[in-house]
């Protein structure tokens, strides 16, 4: 159940944190989802509770690599390793979303933003009391 969670949790973050450069006006940033990304909430659930690594007493970091491999580190331990997809413009009810989906299970989907080197996921989409959840990219 606890890496259940994690998983779910590791899937549905994302936060608002922006890159920049010394003079202050925003850097160039990349709405691809390869590299490394640090989790930095997740909110939700029924209880409509926030994780943070400080009030789970753990860091979560995913790694995507260009070769559609997903890794999921828990405090620097690998927790998980699988593969991603990625689908774009997915049709839903009345909205176009970009999915990611981690593995091979339909139900671990998620839609997905990537703004200033922040990655915002989210399955409240498909889940009412699910969770969203922030990544910054780890530099």
């Amino acid at each position: 159940m606890m890496k259940y969670f994690t998983l779910v949790i590791a899937a549905f973050l994302l936060c608002g944190v922006s890159s920049c450069h010394k003079n202050g006006s925003p850097g160039p940033a990349s709405t691809s989802i390869v590299g490394r990304w640090r989790w930095v909430k997740s909110v939700g659930g029924i209880a409509g509770m926030t994780a943070t690594p400080a009030s789970n007493g753990y860091n979560l970091t995913q790694v995507y690599g260009a070769n559609n491999t997903f890794k999921l580190y828990k405090n620097d331990s690998l927790e998980l390793q699988s593969k991603y997809s990625i689908i774009r413009n997915f049709k839903y009810q009345t909205q176009t979303i970009d999915l990611l989906k981690i593995g091979d299970d339909e139900s671990n989907r998620t839609d997905f933003t990537i703004r200033n080197d922040t990655l915002y996921a989210s399955n409240m989409l498909f889940i009412s009391d699910g969770f969203s959840s922030v990544y910054v990219r780890v530099k």
